[in-house]
């Protein structure tokens, strides 16, 4: 009967002392370490001019850190392009935080603005490169926006092949970013399909007519397809 009684006091004693401690904590206040960044968010830098990051001041509960904070950065300045640069830390309470600063390297001195949206015109089409085989369509909408000069995204590169004509849905559309040149002449910046996971080979005659207001281009995908697009407004 004593052991019985002695259990039952250790018991006690435990849960009291674990409520406790689990009281405390919760009611321990904890202070994240917070971002200023210096300059402009999202950050435009000219496509081939050196790059400097404009950084930012860390803090934490008042108190300056910014000399311990890491900073993670894939921007190439050489190459347009959307790059972020991360910042992050670790709190005293070993709890992250972070801020990310969007950085668009683009061409400040091409002023045409191509964004919009457009119809997918007629004599689209898709070519198997082992048959030759050509399929049609077209009547669908392809959406084009402005991200910075020169530099646009587009809602489906493909001309909205896969996400309507076989009825994929929108996780097949190949979405991306293009680069207008000086010329008119386009580039293919970046690419990528949710729903496989991978991007365009390339995009080669691509092109804007001021004068038709149309935009072509020949996406080719997995060395096996070429779409051939033509939009209009």
């Amino acid at each position: 009967m004593k052991l019985y009684n002695y259990c039952l006091i250790f018991l006690a004693v435990f849960l009291f002392i674990s409520c406790e401690k689990e009281t405390e904590d919760l009611s321990r206040s904890t202070y994240y370490v917070s971002f200023n960044l210096k300059g402009e968010n999202p950050l435009l830098v000219p496509v081939g001019e050196s790059f400097t990051d404009p950084g930012v001041i860390a803090t934490e509960k008042g108190k300056d850190v910014t000399s311990s904070i890491t900073v993670e950065s894939d921007v190439d300045a050489t190459v347009m392009g959307k790059y972020s640069i991360v910042y992050s830390s670790v709190n005293v309470d070993g709890l992250k935080s972070k801020a990310v600063r969007e950085v668009y390297v683009c061409n400040p001195l091409v002023t045409t603005d191509i964004s919009g949206t457009y119809t997918v015109q007629a004599g689209t089409h898709r070519i198997a490169f082992a048959s030759g085989a050509r399929v049609d369509y077209g009547g669908n909408s392809v959406t084009i926006t402005r991200v910075a000069p020169g530099f646009f995204y587009v809602s489906d590169l493909f001309g909205v092949y896969y996400e309507k004509r076989p009825g994929y849905g929108p996780r097949y559309a190949m979405t991306g970013y293009i680069a207008l040149n000086e010329d008119n002449t386009i580039d293919l910046v970046s690419s990528s399909v949710a729903a496989w996971g991978d991007s365009l080979d390339t995009i080669k005659d691509g092109v804007y007519n001021p004068v038709t207001g149309e935009i072509s281009w020949k996406a080719e995908y997995v060395e096996s397809y070429s779409f051939n697009v033509t939009l209009k407004k």
